[in-house]
């Protein structure tokens, strides 16, 4: 459990109790915008089913299968049946995929919505109909489209990709017809952020912040963003595609790019590339849908890995695939004039050997027991739900996934060194208690511990769980609020 995996849930949750889509942690559950609707929705139902997380992890798993049955089914129509299948299943093995489809985040859920879409694209482009307006599978493209926008925000990319198509094989109608219904997709979702008196999308915000983490650091130049847009596509380059659509190579993120990884990873973007023109009609989305995804990561201002790249890694793989298939056919055949010179299943038989060490580490990992550090803040999370009403307010550093486990009130404190606007910050929040834990977030030790430490008389030691110690801390708020009036 992390904070963006319990956000779904308690979003799921209040869907699926029928209070709409609020924030159940906080003081008078208000409506939210944080994340978009689409994955809690899908969570809803099997939510109000039972309360169970390992339920909603199997239906990730059930939707990874459905977007790989779709690239399938797309793929067989543009290359070999053979070669599809080779494509599809070394895509499933890769072990970044697979370790998402077993996280309660909209990755998975993002990814069978795509891969719709993609289907859904092939169909409508060789239905023979004349009349391009009645074929269901436009309207159905648009939907599908519009909900993984509706799912994840990074969907703007897939509008980009399908539009950027069906301009460059003249379709301007069509294409006209479908922004149109994309942004009618759209627009329940922004009403009701309008109704609701919310901001605008937060992403926006998190875009231009020099650090999502300190927002004291201020917002980005213009400058500044271009520079961390090239200083995170080298990163890509150079690490997160080759590290994780091969995933037996291992990379430092923090080192500097050699010159070996620059080669290395331009070498198998070209093969991607390659790959990708063996689709022929569809390479040109392709390309665009990939490189506007990488685009919007390049944008990013947290430190981002190869996690954002996930919901592209099966088009990357399948790209790799067709792409080394390709060569090596086209090798094989000027040596020793075969024509059909082998079967791409066969190369299953390498990725399974090449992934099979990444995917019994990522199982391994899971099975481990919970570090202490998490183990403390869960148990101060059990033992407020059991000890505590309800009505409580707690203040940690990772409040959602404290209510998860204690189902009372929760809130941040607020990311400043100043430690009399944290003390306000409480006050307004209506904290009972604090929890310091040790968690190893830098917020924590950076605002929260010296705040602490200047105002002993206003926090008393409640409970302490585990080692390290998480400590539950009782907040004396009518004590705070005098000491501050009387400044």
């Amino acid at each position: 459990m992390n904070g963006d995996t319990s956000q779904y849930y308690i979003y799921a949750t209040s869907l699926a109790q029928g209070e709409g889509y609020t924030e159940l942690g906080t003081l008078g559950h208000p409506p939210t915008n944080g994340f978009p609707p689409g994955y809690p929705l899908l969570m809803a139902p099997l939510r109000a089913l039972t309360p169970s997380i390992v339920a909603q992890k199997i239906q990730n798993g059930v939707m990874l299968f459905g977007a790989m049955l779709l690239l399938f089914f797309f793929l067989r129509k543009v290359v070999p049946q053979p070669l599809a299948l080779t494509a599809v299943l070394i895509a499933l093995l890769n072990y970044r995929v697979l370790q998402f489809a077993s996280i309660m985040m909209s990755e998975t859920a993002y990814l069978l919505f795509s891969t719709l879409a993609i289907w859904l694209l092939y169909r409508f482009d060789t239905d023979t109909s004349p009349k391009w307006w009645k074929r269901p599978w436009f309207y159905l493209l648009i939907l599908a489209a519009g909900y993984g926008y509706m799912i994840r925000t990074q969907g703007i990319t897939l509008m980009v990709g399908i539009t950027i198509w069906m301009l460059c094989i003249r379709k301007w109608r069509q294409t006209i017809g479908f922004v149109t219904g994309f942004a009618i997709t759209t627009l329940p979702w922004t009403f009701r952020n309008h109704l609701a008196g919310l901001g605008p999308n937060r992403y926006l915000d998190q875009l231009l912040a020099v650090n999502i983490w300190q927002p004291d650091a201020g917002q980005v130049s213009f400058g500044e963003l271009i520079e961390r847009g090239f200083n995170t596509l080298q990163m890509l380059v150079t690490k997160a595609i080759p590290n994780t659509v091969t995933p037996y190579l291992n990379v430092d993120y923090e080192a500097t790019a050699t010159f070996g990884e620059w080669m290395t990873g331009l070498i198998l973007i070209t093969i991607i590339l390659f790959g990708y023109w063996r689709l022929k009609r569809y390479f040109g989305f392709f390309l665009v849908y990939s490189a506007a995804v990488i685009g919007i990561i390049c944008l990013w201002s947290a430190p981002s890995g190869n996690r954002y790249i996930t919901t592209l890694v099966p088009l990357l793989e399948i790209g790799l695939v067709i792409g080394v298939y390709t060569l090596i056919e086209i090798g094989l055949r000027s040596r020793f004039n075969i024509r059909h010179v082998f079967s791409p299943l066969w190369l299953l038989i390498p990725a399974l050997l090449l992934a099979g060490g990444h995917i019994r580490s990522v199982a391994a990992e899971v099975r481990r027991p919970l570090p202490p550090q998490l183990s403390g803040f869960i148990d101060a999370a059990r033992t407020v739900q059991k000890r505590l009403p309800s009505e409580t307010v707690v203040c940690c550093r990772k409040p959602s996934v404290f209510y998860v486990y204690a189902g009372c009130h929760v809130c941040n404190f607020q990311y400043t060194a100043d430690d009399e606007q944290l003390i306000r910050g409480l006050i307004n929040s209506q904290a009972d208690y604090v929890l310091l834990d040790q968690l190893g977030y830098a917020a924590t030790w950076q605002y929260l511990y010296p705040a602490i430490q200047k105002h002993q008389e206003l926090f008393s030691v409640v409970a302490t769980f585990r080692v390290p110690q998480t400590v539950l801390l009782h907040f004396d708020r009518e004590a705070a609020e005098l000491k501050l009036k009387s400044k």
